[in-house]
């Protein structure tokens, strides 16, 4: 099985680097001497450092796969090591803080989630805000979709990832807004951090790259669907559940257990916000007409299955609300081949509305 991916949708890195016996730079300098020193002193006490792997993923941080040997251990073991960077995005991310108080969260509630080993939230000894998570078994959602999993396969998957979200939603905060802090309580006049389409949209597009591949008739399209963000934001406002805000294909990893598909983990929370669920499952059907229809079908059930609220008019609703997360695609695309399947979606949408 294909192992723990992480951080958004961009799969981009250099090659491995190794670490046989005697410490060097690995490609992306991810263990500089203090990283290795909080590695075998605090994180792993005493571990012997086998290898360490550049991960694909690492599109706004820095992620590497260890291979470590832990004295009381009777094996080599693998974990993640997160680093993260600076962001300048225009939805803003959690700290490395927030988001490790986000996991213990989700975990209480038997969200499957990254088991955290340790962190240096605030960078005191790595230079950088760092956290080491054990390494999860499973298949990106995303690929297992690729490959064409048949109809019944298809249907339970959506039903186990549809229950995972409705799990999700039902971790409740004290207001909607977005995590200022560890303590995961917004402030009382702190806006959802996606709470004004159209602007929004606006944004995006006077900050687009100038002779990018979106047309003006794209652009048309995208204003005149951002006119229903109003009415789909004062639908959903005061709904208060944790958001993941990336719930996508390839943040979802999954197993077959007992014979059966579940979720292995749900990864990268850093753009988690209190809000609704509504935001979650219009990311995860943003590409439906792509995937095998029953696994559609599957999510809807599993989600209501899990006491989500999820009736024809709040799928529309879903679907408004996503276009917070196309708008930034389509304006800078990690790719071409995104850009166009990101700009289908955009087209579709309009035919929905119609």
């Amino acid at each position: 099985m294909m192992g723990h991916q992480g951080d958004r949708t961009h799969e981009d890195g250099p090659g491995p680097g190794r670490l046989a016996g005697v410490m060097r730079p690995d490609p992306v300098g991810l263990l500089d001497p203090a990283t290795h020193a909080w590695l075998t002193g605090h994180a792993l006490p005493g571990a012997l450092l086998h290898e360490v792997d550049p991960l694909p993923g690492g599109f706004t941080n820095d992620m590497a796969l260890l291979t470590a040997q832990p004295p009381d251990a009777p094996g080599a073991e693998r974990y993640v090591l997160r680093r993260y960077r600076p962001s300048d995005s225009r939805v803003p991310r959690n700290t490395c803080a927030v988001e490790l108080a986000v996991l213990g969260r989700a975990q209480a509630r038997t969200v499957p989630v990254t088991t955290v080993v340790a962190a240096d939230p605030h960078g005191r000894a790595t230079g950088r805000p760092t956290l080491l998570y054990r390494f999860v078994d499973g298949i990106p959602l995303s690929q297992v979709l690729a490959d064409g999993p048949v109809s019944g396969d298809a249907r339970v998957l959506g039903r186990a990832v549809g229950r995972v979200l409705a799990r999700i939603g039902r971790v409740e905060l004290p207001r909607p807004g977005a995590f200022g802090d560890p303590s995961l309580v917004p402030a009382p006049d702190g806006a959802v951090p996606l709470g004004d389409l159209p602007g929004f949209v606006e944004r995006c597009l006077v900050e687009a790259v100038p002779g990018g591949p979106l047309s003006g008739a794209d652009s048309a399209v995208l204003r005149a669907l951002a006119h229903g963000g109003p009415r789909a934001l004062a639908a959903v406002a005061g709904e208060r559940s944790l958001v993941h805000g990336d719930f996508n294909p390839k943040n979802v990893l999954v197993h077959r257990r007992a014979g059966q598909w579940a979720v292995a983990a749900v990864l990268d929370w850093e753009l988690a916000f209190s809000g609704s669920p509504l935001f979650d499952v219009g990311n995860m059907l943003r590409f439906a007409h792509e995937y095998p229809p029953s696994f559609a079908a599957g999510f809807v059930d599993g989600f209501r299955g899990g006491n989500g609220r999820l009736d024809d008019d709040r799928l529309g609703l879903s679907r408004t609300l996503d276009l917070f997360a196309l708008a930034d695609i389509l304006t800078a695309p990690p790719d071409p081949a995104y850009f166009a399947r990101a700009r289908a979606v955009l087209h579709r949408s309009t035919a929905h509305r119609n």
